[in-house]
C-alpha cells in the first residue's frame, strides 16, 4: 500500500480500483468528505445509517453555522440501524432546530433497498451529487461491485434531483420519539452451516479461471489505470476496448478536468445603464440628423454630457471596468470567449464590487445626492454651451427654449438609472465542458484547449516577470495566483523567488516559439502540460524541432 491517501477531485467513482485492489486508502472515512464538507446545504436519502453516520452529520453542522441539513433514513427489516441510532438522530435534530430535519422510510420488505442519493449544494451555487449503493451514508464497507458516482451537475439534473426528494421526503414518517421507541430490533435467523459452506464454493467456483483464461489485474499505482495480462503473460484487451468504448488518455482526462473547475464567463450587456453622455436630437438644434445628395451620405449626432470632461471620463472608466478586469480574472478559449476558473470568481466580483463603490462615491459627491438640484446648478453651463453649438450651425440665431428643456430632461432620465445598486454591469457563467470524441472534419476541441492551456501557462510567468501586469489590480496577488493554477504549476510554489522569476523568463520564450511554430494542437497541448506541470521542456523542444524539420527542403534550406 502507498503512503500517499487518495482525496479524488470529482467527478470520481468509489471504490477506485486502488483502493478495490489495497494499493492505497482514501484521505478519509467518507471518500467524497472534502466535497460534503464544503457544501453549504445537504438533501437526500441515506439507507441503514449507524453512530458513524450521526457523528458525521453533528460535525458537519457543527463545524458551519449555516449549514443545513435534510435527509430521509431509509430503514430495512435487519438493517445496522438500531434504536439507539435513531434517538441520537433526533436528539440531533432537537439541537440544531430548523438548520437539521430528517424523517424516516420504512422499507416494504428485506429485499427492498432504497438508492443513496445526496445532493450537495456550494457557497457558489455550484452542484453535485454523491449516487450509489454503498449504505450507511458512504461509511460501510463497499464491495468492488459497488459504484458510487461523486460528480457536479448540471441545474436541469439538479432540480430533478430535488423534486425526486420532495416527493420522498413527503410520504415518509416524520421522526418522532414514539416511532424511535418503536422500532423493532431484527436480525437475520443463524444460517445452516452447510448451506454457507455450499455458497461459499459456488462462489470460489464463479470467481476462479481456467490457467489459459487467467488475467491477472494490475492497477497502476500513478494513473488508476487496471490493466490486464493474460496467463502468458501478454496484455490483455479489456471489454470496453473490446467494445470500441473510447478511453480519454491522461492529458484528455487532465484538460477535462481543468475544463470542469470553471465556467464561460461574459459581460451581461443587458444590465449595463446607458453612457451618462446622452445623445440629443440634432433637429433640436436646427439640424437634419440624415442627408443624402445623389450617393453623399451625410449623418449628424449631437451628445451633451452633464459632467465636466474629466469628472466623466473617470466615471466611463469605472462604468467599463468589467470587461476591463475580466481578461486578469480569466482565460481566453477563442475570440470574445473567455473562461474563469471556480475559485477566481469570488476575487473577480469583490474587484467589481470595489470598482462599482468608487463609481457611486463619485456620483454621489458630485451630484451630492440630488440630480435635480445637480442639474439646475449645471443649467447656465449647458444652456450657454447649446447656444454655442446653436450657433455654430445658425449664426446670430438663438436655441429655443424647449431645445434647452429637451436636452436636461434626457439628462435627468440617464442619472436617474446611476440610482440601482449596480453602475457597473453584472456577468453570466455557463459551464462548459471538454470532450475530446467530439471532433470532425471541421471540428477539434483541442484548439480552445491549447489556447486555454496556454494562457494558464502564461499567467504566473507573466505576473512574475511583466512589470505592468499588476497595474490597476483590485486583488490579492497571492490569492489570485493560487486561484487561476488550476493545472498544478511546478512554478507556483516557488512564485516570486529569484530561481522561479529567471525560470519563467526561459519558458516563456519556449511557450512564445511553440505558439508560433507549425504542428498539432495536441501535440502542443501535450508539450505545455509537461512544461507547466513537471517544468521538463522536452516535449516541447520535440515539437520545435519537427516543425523546424518540417520546414526545411530535401537540401537542408528554408522551403
Amino acid at each position: 500500500m502507498t503512503n500517499n491517501p487518495l482525496t479524488p477531485p470529482i467527478p470520481f467513482v468509489w471504490p477506485e480500483p486502488l483502493v478495490s485492489a489495497g494499493v492505497t486508502q482514501y484521505a478519509s472515512a467518507l471518500p467524497f468528505e472534502a466535497v460534503a464538507r464544503a457544501a453549504l446545504s445537504v438533501f437526500g436519502v441515506v439507507s441503514a445509517i449507524d453512530a458513524q453516520a450521526v457523528d458525521w452529520m453533528e460535525g458537519y453542522l457543527s463545524d458551519n453555522p449555516k449549514a443545513q441539513l435534510r435527509l430521509v433514513i431509509s430503514i430495512h427489516p435487519t438493517c445496522r440501524t438500531t434504536e439507539a441510532d435513531l434517538q441520537n438522530l433526533l436528539r440531533l435534530v432537537e439541537r440544531h432546530g430548523e438548520r437539521a430535519d430528517c424523517r424516516v422510510y420504512p422499507e416494504a420488505s428485506l429485499q427492498d433497498r432504497s438508492s443513496n442519493l445526496l445532493c450537495l449544494c456550494g457557497t457558489d451555487g455550484q452542484t453535485a451529487i454523491s449516487v450509489g449503493p454503498t449504505e450507511n451514508m458512504g461509511f460501510a464497507q463497499a464491495s468492488p461491485s459497488q459504484a458510487n458516482l461523486v460528480t457536479a451537475v448540471t441545474a436541469a439534473t439538479f432540480e430533478a434531483c430535488r423534486k425526486w426528494f420532495d416527493y420522498l421526503w413527503n410520504v415518509s414518517g416524520v421522526l418522532r420519539p414514539e416511532l424511535v421507541a418503536a422500532m423493532p430490533y431484527l436480525v437475520l435467523p443463524q444460517g445452516d452451516l452447510a448451506a454457507a459452506q455450499l455458497w461459499d464454493d459456488y462462489r470460489q467456483q464463479c470467481l476462479s479461471l481456467d490457467p489459459v483464461d487467467e488475467v491477472q489485474v494490475v492497477v497502476n499505482p500513478e494513473t488508476g489505470e487496471v490493466e490486464l495480462v493474460d496467463g502468458y503473460n501478454y496484455p490483455a484487451e479489456s471489454p470496453t476496448e473490446a467494445m470500441g468504448v473510447p478511453k480519454l488518455d491522461p492529458l484528455s482526462d487532465n484538460v477535462a478536468r481543468i475544463f470542469e473547475l470553471g465556467a464561460l464567463v461574459s459581460v451581461d450587456k443587458q444590465s449595463r445603464i446607458p453612457p451618462l453622455e446622452a445623445p440629443v436630437k440634432p433637429e433640436w438644434f436646427g439640424v437634419d440628423s440624415f442627408k443624402q445628395t445623389g450617393m453623399v451620405k451625410s449623418q449628424t449626432s449631437i451628445k451633451v454630457s452633464p459632467f465636466d470632461e474629466v469628472t466623466i471620463k473617470k466615471i466611463d472608466r469605472l462604468r467599463r471596468v468589467s470587461g476591463e478586469v475580466l481578461p486578469r480574472f480569466s482565460f481566453s478559449l477563442a475570440d470574445g470567449v473567455r473562461w474563469m476558473p471556480q475559485k477566481a470568481m469570488p476575487l473577480f466580483e469583490a474587484a467589481l464590487s470595489v470598482a462599482n463603490d468608487e463609481a457611486k462615491q463619485l456620483l454621489g459627491q458630485t451630484m451630492r445626492g440630488d440630480i435635480e438640484a445637480f442639474l439646475g446648478s449645471q443649467y447656465e453651463r449647458i444652456s450657454a454651451d447649446a447656444q454655442r453649438m446653436y450657433e455654430a450651425y445658425h449664426p446670430g440665431g438663438k436655441i429655443p427654449d424647449t431645445a434647452v428643456h429637451s436636452i436636461l430632461t434626457e439628462l435627468k432620465l440617464r442619472l436617474d438609472k446611476t440610482q440601482s445598486l449596480k453602475l457597473i454591469p453584472t456577468v453570466a457563467f455557463s459551464p462548459v465542458a471538454f470532450n475530446p470524441s467530439q471532433k470532425s472534419e471541421w471540428s477539434s476541441p483541442w484548439g480552445q484547449a491549447l489556447t486555454l492551456l496556454k494562457g494558464v501557462a502564461e499567467f504566473p510567468r507573466e505576473a512574475m516577470t511583466n512589470k505592468f501586469f499588476w497595474r490597476g489590480m483590485r486583488t490579492n496577488e497571492d490569492e489570485l495566483i493560487h486561484a487561476m493554477d488550476v493545472a498544478g504549476d511546478h512554478l507556483v510554489p516557488e512564485y516570486g523567488s529569484r530561481k522561479a522569476m529567471q525560470r519563467a523568463t526561459e519558458e516563456l520564450a519556449w511557450i512564445k516559439a511553440l505558439e508560433e511554430s507549425p504542428g498539432e494542437p495536441l501535440d502542443k497541448c501535450r508539450a505545455l502540460w509537461a512544461l507547466i506541470t513537471t517544468g521538463q521542456e522536452a516535449a516541447l523542444m520535440k515539437v520545435l524541432v519537427e516543425a523546424q524539420t518540417h520546414n526545411l527542403n530535401p537540401a537542408g534550406s528554408p522551403t
